[in-house]
């Protein structure tokens, strides 16, 4: 029975796109002066405040999934290196950078629908306080 409790936690953390992952401004940086200002498309960048960037775990599955697994371990590879070498617009990085902006504006767009068609107030009060922090942070 224990195996089914865990089997139900694993697919309740893969359904919660509301966690976030924060890279640190560093690997921010970092990523960035490598692959380009894309990286920071990936989610919601902090230039304001502390150069962080905020990606929803659900968004990064999402595109993590639209890769076959050897491009997936390409791409962290590529990621990995400390070597600066031209990167080619074909890169298994870049193409997983592109893939976790696009299912971020996915993710952005969808919250918004959802905000739009609800008719729930208190729901719209959440979906609300969610979508001003997509956008302005915490």
């Amino acid at each position: 029975m224990g195996d089914l409790v865990t089997f139900v936690q694993f697919l309740e953390e893969l359904a919660s796109a509301e966690q976030t992952i924060k890279v640190p401004t560093e690997e921010v940086e970092r990523l960035a002066g490598r692959f380009g200002d894309r990286v920071r498309h990936m989610g919601r960048w902090n230039a304001a405040g502390d150069g962080s960037l905020d990606i929803p775990m659900g968004v990064i599955r999402e595109a993590a999934s639209e890769l076959d697994g050897q491009s997936l371990n390409k791409a962290v590879e590529e990621l990995k290196t400390e070597q600066f070498s031209r990167m080619l617009e074909a890169s298994s990085a870049i193409s997983l950078i592109e893939k976790v902006t696009e299912a971020y504006h996915r993710h952005f767009r969808e919250l918004m629908s959802r905000y739009q068609s609800t008719s729930d107030q208190a729901e719209g009060a959440r979906l609300r306080d969610q979508l001003v922090q997509e956008i302005f942070g915490q």
